[in-house]
């Protein structure tokens, strides 16, 4: 007996001193397939630098339905190890009613309206971040036009440690990036760039470069590039009237200084509207004098139109019932649908992206930069040379046989050791700083300026990646077929000013076990008789084990 009793103190402090040194080290194993548990390196380097406390408040409290239930649950799972990582973060969930409305209003938090059995039910997929005297809101939900809204709270579940880590930079971190837009040669218009613009100040300084327009030049000057210095990425999108020499040394210049650039542009002038106003147009060549400047950075774009045997679908009448025009999709081959082409972070998990008329891009030889073909056309292509008619009926495709020049690359990543084109000429004269290379070069060129334009709906600017032609006529409040345009254009800006690391976080993927329903009908009482059971055979099978053991040790 005594025996006995040694042993038990022995266990006794054993328990003690195991749950005393539990109090100064924390560890856990994640056991998970795809380490859903297991902070990247990016975050944890992120967190470490959060010195001041950071409260973070996510108004997903109260009633939620099963797949925002799901979304909580992975928040508090990413919050606790944030948590743990950094004693300064703190959270806490909150249901929105004790907020009261006047401040959700105020906060411009608009309700996610959810159909339940029950009636609607009002979800605030939001979280408000207090670090210093400084606060902000976000959203829990990923900003994702591609992703259809019933299946938003799911996806957003891989993307939460991308949407919390973004905002936490933002929030402790006073310095953004800045983008500038070249406006001068009639690129988009302010209101088929809103959407664009909107993506992009989510995460950087965005601005609209007036210069060459103020002083009346229309073409940018030596002067000119201190001032584009101060930006850290340069967009030109789909210009329209041709670049003077003086535009492209000064962006010359501005890439051999270290600015990234991203240029959406077009080799031919063909616009939807006007096919559907005339049934026909012809495709006219347009020279944007960029020629010599793509050239040296390794790329040429042909003046002709990509014809897609896979393109986006459009809205066409095709006959009357009854009195009634009757309405029928087609595949229309001029919308090219962009797919991933070489492997790279930008395009690793992106959807299919809207082109328009887009043309067709060469890659030249040049030993000094790596080319990597970001987005193409699909197998099925074929191209339509410049000054030829582009119809509407089209859209019945006669010869497929046609369609085999494979897949055509329609945006391009350039990237390494950049050599200016004007390095022998005499206007580098113009520069009394000129630099005739640099080592870090990155450009993205887009064979189409429409991949970064929003069209208008009743002059209101639809998102980016929305199809305006995927309307049917008679049903006008329908919800248009929508593309990646915005994921990819922001992918692609992350990756030229060198948030990589963020890229990969948002191209993440996390497998969530889900329940099947089907099985859940047909196998329900199944499940109940083995949950009824199972458990309490274990629990008698260990009484009875029990008692056997004390009977025969005690019984001698």
């Amino acid at each position: 007996m005594k025996k006995l009793n040694k042993k038990h103190l022995i266990t006794f402090i054993a328990f003690i001193a195991l749950f005393i040194i539990a109090q100064f080290f924390y560890t856990r194993i994640d056991m998970t397939k795809d380490k859903r548990f297991t902070l990247t390196s990016t975050t944890e380097k992120l967190v470490e630098n959060v010195k001041q406390p950071l409260k973070i408040e996510i108004l997903l409290g109260g009633d939620l339905t099963g797949d925002y239930r799901i979304l909580k649950n992975e928040i508090q799972f990413l919050l606790d190890e944030l948590r743990e990582k950094n004693s300064n973060i703190s959270y806490s969930f909150i249901d929105p009613v004790d907020l009261g409305q006047a401040e959700l209003e105020q906060n411009k938090l608009a309700p996610v309206p959810i159909k339940t059995d029950k009636g609607i039910l009002n979800v605030y997929p939001y979280a408000k971040l207090t670090y210093g005297d400084k606060s902000t809101n976000m959203e829990v939900l990923v900003n994702d036009p591609s992703t259809p809204f019933e299946k938003l709270a799911l996806a957003s579940t891989e993307k939460l440690e991308y949407l919390f880590a973004e905002k936490i930079q933002k929030a402790t971190n006073f310095e953004r990036k800045r983008v500038g837009f070249i406006v001068h040669h009639d690129e988009l218009p302010e209101a088929n760039i809103q959407g664009l613009g909107s993506a992009l100040s989510e995460k950087y300084d965005v601005e609209i470069y007036l210069n060459p327009i103020a002083n009346k030049s229309f073409t940018l000057q030596p002067s000119d590039l201190d001032s584009l210095k101060r930006f850290d990425a340069l967009i030109i999108a789909k210009p329209t009237l041709p670049f003077s020499d003086m535009d492209k040394l000064v962006l010359d210049q501005y890439i051999m200084n270290g600015g990234k650039m991203m240029m959406a542009v077009e080799t031919v002038d063909a616009e939807m509207d006007s096919i559907f106003r005339s049934g026909k147009i012809v495709a006219f060549p347009r020279d944007l004098k960029l020629n010599d400047f793509l050239f040296n950075y390794g790329v040429r774009i042909h003046p002709a139109v990509i014809k897609d045997m896979n393109g986006a679908q459009i809205v066409l009448a095709d006959g009357e019932t009854a009195g009634n025009t009757s309405y029928n999709y087609y595949n229309w081959p001029y919308f090219e649908l962009g797919i991933k082409g070489e492997e790279n972070p930008i395009t690793s998990s992106i959807d299919p992206v809207l082109f328009q008329f887009s043309n067709p891009i060469e890659l030249l030889k040049n030993p000094t930069i790596k080319q990597t073909v970001l987005l193409s056309s699909s197998e099925q292509s074929s191209l339509k040379p410049a000054l030829n008619y582009i119809q509407l009926n089209e859209v019945e495709i006669e010869n497929p046989e046609e369609y085999k020049m494979g897949k055509i690359p329609m945006a391009v990543l350039l990237e390494g050791n950049f050599n200016s084109a004007y390095a022998s000429r005499y206007e580098r004269k113009e520069f009394p700083n000129f630099k005739p290379k640099t080592t870090d070069g990155k450009m993205i060129v887009i064979s189409d300026g429409d991949v970064l334009k929003n069209a208008l709906w009743r002059g209101i600017p639809m998102q980016l990646g929305e199809n305006k032609f995927s309307v049917r006529p008679d049903n006008p409040d329908g919800k248009p077929k929508t593309y990646a345009n915005q994921t990819f254009v922001m992918n692609a800006m992350d990756y030229l000013l060198g948030d990589a690391d963020f890229l990969a976080l948002r191209n993440r993927k996390l497998e969530i076990p889900l329940l099947s329903e089907t099985a859940i009908i047909q196998e329900k009482s199944t499940w109940q008789m083995i949950n009824l059971l199972v458990p309490t055979t274990i629990i008698i099978a260990l009484a009875g084990t029990g008692f056997w053991l004390r009977k025969k040790r005690y019984s001698k």
